[in-house]
């Protein structure tokens, strides 16, 4: 290794954090820094320090060739530990590609290095991950996770600048912020002493601090680019190359043509030089080969400690820029050729592809493509998803006559591969082509695999529906009992009865018996999932409860993660319409752990959709307001519009309640137009809360009928369409409304699949649709009802509202004690909502007050009365000024005024007041 220079600082805090992780506290440190900075240098000085403690030292290097196996980085380091990689990741050993099956195979390789390092410690040091698979890289935030308490150390060096395209790293490099042990190295420069320290070491003279000083200018102390410069200066300062790839071409330009040709030839190739390969790429013999390699050698270019590799990545990056892309091509494919012709050949597919792809247009696009596929498909089996997606994206690509059959299954494995990485929405761009050409195939196993790709993942209200697409394959398929007939049968069942399709409980029916007919788990876990959706509506309640159960079962039995959350969200669901608030909640905890393990973008988006709907429901909206936004951060741009949709509605009802105001209008009105039509209405009340009441009363009169209303949503869409039924003083709809509440009104206002929002007891709702029909008597007993419901359940937010409501009632029903009632009332509902931080129900209930008692509407002056109508007319402070002719500065103390006699926080609340007073 030679003698190291500098790095005194950096060298004692590795040495520090050796010592911690040999006393159990389990360390990763990161070592970063331009290329040739001394990343892999201070990593080795560490290794020998661990070496001589006696403590076993592994280590493995990423390369930049494409080719690379997924997690090559790791089937390294474990080399010299006798521990390989398991199965699961190697393309074998697991029937399921699933979440679960990867984090069962990380965890199974972590425990393995947490047993090895458990006597006395381990050191494991990985290089170059900037150039590490996407799958290697996810390998060690696990790993960095799950340290605490062990005796492991990891080291890992990197180039930060070269991570403009590392989406993988970047995000992961995120995510090991927060982790306990860990410590970032950032190495820049040597000083200009250490700079002319190392030149003498190399050149084994002395060096004037004259030209010691230009070298360190020339190379910003940069180590490689000093050892470069080393052997080419003179007295003379003049005499240094301009740069460092100067340099490296003069010292390639010295050696022998045919020692060149084979030394640029062999760059282009790989970080490995084969004597035997290179001999069948440039036709030479091996003789002759093994030649050229000792003179490269004897110049410096390459070192020999385990095999033939260049002493530097920057020399090789040298030798391979100097070659010409004509010949760059030609080597890859004829190397790709000697490789197809090896025994080993399959489990070399990634290599394979990489040199057949890149030999291209020179080499054959057919055997491109094919290559390609295999790598991919080992990529998928071995969980390695981004890299499998990338290499069916490349096969695809490629300029071949492709048969519809081979596009349409290309298509289904690079969506598959996005699906299982967590990108939905270009998944399900890709498997809509694929789609397209099964169906021009005419192949209806094909289109039923692509309609299952996507199984319990599709919109029914978006592009790509799974439902039509298993409808069209169905018909297609021969009749009896198989496992894919079950499986779409389950697909269309489920979305069919998820969107209010009258034959999905009757399908739904004929898959669950299919399935248990068949006995095969993965049949039956679909069966379940269309039977749950088929039972989304409020009758069917109590059987999505039992159906959570038997998941978990399921789940539990197979070990499969997957299943064990959606049978945890199952549950969920079905309490919070339950009522049964406190129960929903305990879910969360085994779900946050199922979560945790699966590390996908959209188990953790449900998660963060339950603790934000638990949030709601209990008055904790700064934390509803956290876990919704970091929910919309994870699938914005990568899954359907309807989730991000829903996340935004759900920031809009906070917003509502609390009036924050945490949605513009453009992101409002974008929701607005994106929404299907049954929810309208509910865009309605919360655009009247923002004081657009006509734009709530035209929304209300467009709604649909409630009949096109699919099942899971329907008490949302009664409780939205009563609320505007009263507001618009409709008492013929608000009849109807409450006849078809009644018989669900010992339930909980929210959705029947994937809970958004709890909105309360149904009672309450009743309360309100029977006021608006006059029927007051009735309302005031539902009222009650639906505020003990609501206080038993432990929803502030909501038993806050139904004591307002309560007190509207009894303000207009007028009975001897029911003014003193509703003044009560009012107090209790202005002090809650005071608590919970609910200001416009804070200043509606100080309204109502303030009525009760006779005093003037709204204890503004007449000039602030003129500004609050100002205000509702969108004008700002300014143009208030300007059309009053008053200073700016009265104008804003009027509107804190208003703000203040009123109990409002913000302008848009000011709005909906003076829209409520017209």
């Amino acid at each position: 290794m030679g003698d190291f220079v500098g790095r005194v600082r950096e060298s004692e805090l590795l040495a520090a954090r050796l010592d911690q992780a040999v006393a159990g506290h389990g360390q990763v440190v990161l070592i970063a820094g331009e290329p040739g900075i001394g990343k892999t240098r201070l990593a080795q000085e560490i290794a020998a320090r661990a070496e001589a403690a006696g403590l076993p030292v592994s280590s493995g290097r990423a390369s930049d060739d494409e080719g690379s196996p997924p997690y090559w980085i790791f089937h390294q380091a474990v080399r010299a530990l006798d521990a390989g990689l398991p199965p699961a990741l190697t393309g074998g050993g697991t029937e399921s590609g699933s979440a679960t099956a990867r984090f069962e195979a990380f965890e199974a390789f972590a425990e393995r290095l947490r047993e090895i390092a458990e006597p006395c410690g381990l050191l494991v040091v990985l290089d170059d991950l900037h150039w590490a698979d996407a799958g290697s890289v996810g390998l060690l935030v696990h790993l960095a996770r799950g340290m605490s308490g062990s005796r492991l150390m990891l080291v890992a060096t990197y180039r930060d600048t070269e991570l403009g395209d590392r989406a993988a790293l970047t995000a992961a490099l995120a995510a090991l912020t927060h982790e306990a042990g860990q410590t970032r190295i950032r190495l820049t420069g040597l000083p200009p002493a250490d700079v002319r320290r190392r030149l003498e070491l190399v050149t084994g003279r002395d060096v004037s601090a004259d030209i010691a000083a230009e070298v360190s200018r020339r190379t910003g102390g940069n180590p490689f680019f000093v050892d470069e410069l080393a052997p080419l200066i003179g007295a003379d300062v003049s005499t240094l190359p301009g740069g460092v790839l100067d340099s490296v071409r003069a010292r390639l330009d010295r050696l022998s043509e045919p020692c060149r040709e084979l030394l640029c030839t062999a760059a282009a190739l790989g970080d490995d030089l084969d004597s035997s390969a290179l001999a069948a790429v440039t036709d030479h013999p091996v003789a002759a080969v093994l030649s050229a390699l000792d003179e490269a050698g004897a110049a410096g270019l390459l070192t020999h400690a385990t095999g033939w590799r260049f002493r530097h990545d920057l020399i090789r990056e040298g030798a391979r820029a100097s070659l010409p892309a004509a010949a760059r091509a030609v080597a890859h494919a004829r190397f790709a050729a000697w490789l197809t012709d090896r025994s080993d050949a399959i489990e070399r597919a990634a290599e394979i592809a990489h040199h057949w792809l890149t030999a291209l247009p020179v080499g054959e696009p057919r055997q491109a493509m094919e290559w390609a596929e295999r790598a991919g498909d080992r990529a998928l089996a071995g969980l390695a998803w981004e890299q499998a997606a990338d290499f069916y994206r490349r096969a695809l690509e490629v300029e071949a006559k492709l048969a519809p059959g081979d596009r349409a299954r290309l298509l289904l494995r690079r969506g598959t591969a996005l699906l299982r990485n967590g990108d939905i929405r270009t998944a399900a761009t890709l498997l809509a082509r694929s789609a397209e050409t099964a169906r021009a195939a005419g192949d209806p196993y094909a289109l039923g695999a692509v309609a299952l790709a996507m199984e319990g993942m599709s919109d029914p209200w978006d592009t790509f529906s799974g439902e039509q697409l298993a409808a069209e394959a169905l018909a297609r398929l021969p009749d009896g009992d198989n496992p894919m007939r079950v499986r779409l049968l389950a697909l269309q069942a489920g979305e069919t009865g998820f969107t209010g399709g009258a034959d999905g409980d009757r399908i739904s029916d004929e898959a669950l018996a299919m399935a248990r007919r068949l006995g095969d788990a993965a049949v039956l876990r679909s069966a379940l999932r269309s039977r749950q959706m088929a039972r989304s509506g409020p009758d069917g309640v109590h059987e999505r409860l039992g159906l959570g159960d038997r998941m978990l079962v399921l789940g539990a039995a197979e070990r499969d993660d997957d299943t064990l959350l959606w049978g945890r969200m199952w549950r969920f669901d079905a309490l919070m319409m339950l009522g049964r608030l406190d129960e929903a909640e305990a879910e969360l905890a085994p779900m946050r752990q199922l979560v945790r393990r699966l590390r996908t973008p959209l188990a953790r988006w449900h998660y963060l959709r339950c603790t934000a709907a638990t949030a709601i429901s209990r008055g904790r909206f700064d934390e509803a307001v956290t876990d919704t936004r970091e929910g919309l951060r994870l699938i914005e741009g990568r899954s359907h519009e309807s989730l991000v949709g829903t996340s935004v509605f759900a920031l809009i009802i906070i917003d509502g309640l609390t009036g924050r105001g945490l949605v513009d209008v453009e992101q409002f009105e974008e929701n607005d137009r994106n929404v299907p039509g049954f929810l309208v209405p509910a865009h309605g009340v919360h655009w009247a809360r923002r004081g657009d009441v006509e734009r709530a009363r035209r929304l209300f009169r467009a709604a649909p009928g409630i009949e096109t209303v699919p099942p899971p949503a329907l008490l949302t869409a009664l409780a939205t369409r009563i609320e505007l039924a009263a507001m618009f003083d409709a008492p013929d709809a608000a009849a109807d409304l409450a006849a078809r509440l009644r018989p669900h009104a010992d339930l909980f206002v929210t959705g029947g699949a994937s809970t958004l929002v709890n909105f309360g007891s149904a009672r309450a709702y009743l309360g309100i649709a029977l006021g608006a029909c006059g029927r007051l008597d009735e309302a005031v007993n539902e009222l009650r009802k639906g505020v003990a419901a609501n206080d038993s359940a432990g929803t502030a937010p909501y038993a806050a509202l139904a004591r307002f409501e309560l007190a509207r009632i009894l303000a207009r029903r007028r009975r001897p004690g029911d003014g003193d009632e509703a003044a009560a009332l009012c107090a209790s509902v202005g002090s809650a909502a005071a608590q919970l931080g609910m200001a416009p129900l804070r200043g509606r209930a100080a309204e109502l007050a303030t009525a009760l008692r006779g005093d003037p509407p709204s204890g503004l002056t007449r000039r602030e009365a003129e500004v609050a109508a100002h205000v509702a007319q969108g004008l700002t402070n300014r143009q208030i000024a300007s059309l009053m002719r008053i200073s700016e500065r009265t104008a804003e103390s009027h509107v804190q005024h208003i703000l203040t006699k009123l109990g409002l926080v913000n302008r848009t609340q000011i709005a909906a007041w003076a829209a409520r007073q017209r």
